[in-house]
C-alpha cells in the first residue's frame, strides 16, 4: 500500500548544492533538473527483484511530496513514525532551501502523534491487565507453596513422630525379645492365674508387644517345668 503525503511550501533558492550532500547519505536514486528533484531509498525488495519497501521525495518549486510504501496495516503506525522521523531530517536538510510552514506538515503529524498517544495508552490498559493476571497467578502459585510447605512440615512432623514410636517399639519388642526364661515364665504364668486358667496367645503378645512365638516358648517352658497341664 502506498501512502503520499504532500506539503505545500515554495522553494527559496536551487537545490543543485544539496547533490554532493545527498550522495552521501546511501539514497538508491537521485536525480536533478532545475525544476525538480528525485531522491528515493529501497529499503528491501521482494524475491522477484521488485521494491517492497521504499520511499522517494519529490522536491518541486511549488513544494515536497513524499511517497512511501506501509506493508500492512498491522505495521502501519511503525510505518508512519519511521517516516515522521525521515521527514523531520528532511527539513533540517532543507531549512535554507524551503520555508515549511506548521500548518502544512498538521495533517500529517497530528493523526501520526495521536495514534501514537491511543497505542500507548492501549500498551498502559494492556500491560495493566497483564500485571494484575501476572499478581494474581503469583498470589496463587504462592499460597499453593505455601500450603505444600505446611503440609511437608506436617508430613515431616508426622513422619519424624512415627519413626520416634517405631523406635520405642523395637526397643519394647528388643527387650521382651531379650527376656530370660525366668522372667518370660513369670509373666505368662501370672496372665493364666489372672485369667482362671486361660491363655489368648495373640492378646498377650499384642499387651505385651512380644511375638506370638516367644509367648509360645514360655508356654511350653511352664508345662515342662511342672508349673501347668495342657487341658
Amino acid at each position: 500500500m502506498e501512502e503520499v503525503i504532500k506539503i505545500k511550501t515554495k522553494r527559496k533558492k536551487p537545490l543543485k548544492p544539496l547533490l554532493s550532500m545527498l550522495g552521501k547519505l546511501g539514497f538508491t536514486r537521485i536525480e536533478y533538473s532545475p525544476d525538480m528533484l528525485l531522491i528515493e531509498k529501497i529499503e528491501s525488495e521482494d524475491l522477484k527483484g521488485k521494491p517492497f519497501l521504499f520511499y522517494r521525495a519529490e522536491l518541486s518549486r511549488a513544494g515536497i511530496t513524499v511517497k512511501y510504501t506501509s506493508p500492512s496495516m498491522r505495521t502501519k503506525l511503525m510505518r508512519n513514525l519511521d517516516m515522521g522521523i525521515m521527514l523531520l531530517n528532511l527539513f533540517l536538510l532543507l531549512e535554507d532551501y524551503y520555508d515549511v510552514q506548521v500548518p502544512s506538515v498538521y495533517m500529517f503529524y497530528f493523526p501520526l502523534l495521536k495514534s501514537l498517544s491511543e497505542s500507548v495508552e492501549r500498551e498502559k490498559l494492556e500491560m495493566s491487565s497483564q500485571l494484575a493476571e501476572l499478581q494474581s497467578r503469583h498470589d496463587s502459585i504462592e499460597k499453593r507453596y505455601k500450603d505444600l510447605l505446611r503440609s511437608s512440615e506436617q508430613n515431616a512432623r508426622i513422619l519424624v513422630e512415627y519413626e520416634r514410636k517405631n523406635e520405642e517399639l523395637k526397643e519394647k519388642i528388643s527387650k521382651l525379645e531379650g527376656l530370660t526364661d525366668e522372667v518370660l515364665q513369670e509373666r505368662v504364668f501370672q496372665w493364666i492365674k489372672d485369667h482362671d486358667g486361660e491363655i489368648d496367645l495373640f492378646e498377650f503378645s499384642k499387651i505385651n508387644s512380644m511375638p506370638v512365638g516367644r509367648v509360645e516358648e514360655g508356654l511350653d517352658l511352664l508345662i515342662k517345668n511342672g508349673y501347668i497341664r495342657k487341658r
